[in-house]
């Protein structure tokens, strides 16, 4: 059974998927995180994505399925918690053509508005060494400008400016947006609340997860 999770960039659904797995005993599986492991393990369709990547292509979304696939197994009464796929009409449909091993049992979209967004990602600080992330604002620095875990200096990432940004939230309303009419129309699709502390958003995830048989 699998939960898709959904969400504009910086709606936190990575932070939210990690917690419903430790917690709540749900799986997560993130397409980017399985196609590093393909990658790293030099697995077969590793091998064909990681050429693909070398030449700076992106991922076809068929490659990106195989990927997929290999990592949800064929065990129906698993929970798996989907996160970072669909993220286009096509590859929900795709998505579909397993749904007897794997069936899509509701789709959770993380709702947080476009300002939240732009203030949530161009405020984050990552530092140069070790890679901790800070906030300007949420969880900043005691250091100020430097990495309270290594002294290394903080940095903005640069598609993490306020412009960028503003670019990558338009591109998720054109491609994935439509993800979630797709759902609708299946009576598949729940919303909830993205905005608040880490816990409030917790608890209301917990809440609709609950009642998804």
């Amino acid at each position: 059974m699998i939960v898709v999770l959904t969400g504009a960039p910086g709606a936190g659904k990575g932070t939210q998927a990690d917690l419903l797995a430790e917690r709540c005993g749900w799986r997560k599986v993130s397409t980017g995180d399985a196609l590093r492991k393909h990658v790293k393990l030099k697995t077969q369709i590793g091998q064909v994505a990681g050429a693909i990547m070398a030449r700076g292509e992106l991922v076809p979304d068929d490659v990106l399925f195989q990927v997929l696939k290999e990592e949800l197994g064929n065990d129906p009464k698993e929970k798996i918690l989907l996160d970072g796929y669909p993220r286009n009409v096509a590859q929900a449909t795709t998505l579909d053509s397993i749904g007897q091993s794997n069936p899509v049992a509701s789709a959770i979209h993380l709702e947080v508005a476009r300002a939240e967004l732009i203030s949530r990602i161009s405020g984050r600080r990552v530092c140069e060494k070790c890679g901790a992330t800070f906030h300007v604002v949420a969880s900043p620095s005691k250091s100020g400008n430097t990495c309270d875990r290594c002294g290394g200096a903080l940095v903005q990432r640069p598609d993490d400016g306020a412009e960028k940004v503003a670019v990558r939230l338009d591109v998720y309303e054109k491609s994935t947006r439509p993800v979630l009419e797709f759902y609708q129309k299946k009576s598949l699709y729940r919303e909830v609340n993205g905005e608040g502390s880490t816990e409030m958003i917790f608890k209301r995830l917990a809440d609709v997860i609950s009642f998804i048989k």
